[in-house]
């Protein structure tokens, strides 16, 4: 992985109209979820549980945005789309493999971030 960022905060900055105190808010509660989710997409595709995991990619798609998670976001409505119809492409796996990736770079990326606004 390269060290590129895959978060952008600008877009949460936008919407809590530069309240630092919302922005730290709403990226500590992802900081929070988000490991959960990610491990629960990965367990309920390796065990073919669709509803599921197109339930755990709707939940966590509108935080991706409000992180700026384009590229995890780009993924994720790939992965909600082939739970919810149950159309599997052989690369399904890859894809959640390259989401879980960006998602554990991007929770060091909020953390180191979090940390920098608080100080």
């Amino acid at each position: 992985m390269d060290n590129k960022s895959v978060t952008d905060l600008s877009y949460l900055r936008e919407i809590a109209m530069g309240d630092d105190s919302i922005v730290i808010e709403t990226t500590e509660a992802f900081l929070e979820d988000a490991p959960a989710a990610i491990e629960n997409i990965r367990k309920h595709y390796e065990s073919e549980q669709w509803q599921k995991l197109y339930k755990k990619a709707h939940k966590i798609k509108p935080n991706l945005k409000y992180m700026g998670m384009e590229r995890a976001h780009e993924l994720i409505l790939t992965i909600e789309e082939q739970a919810n119809t149950g159309k599997i492409s052989d690369d399904l796996g890859e894809k959640i493999s390259e989401f879980c990736s960006l998602c554990h770079q991007a929770l060091d990326e909020l953390s180191d971030k979090i940390e920098a606004l608080k100080a």
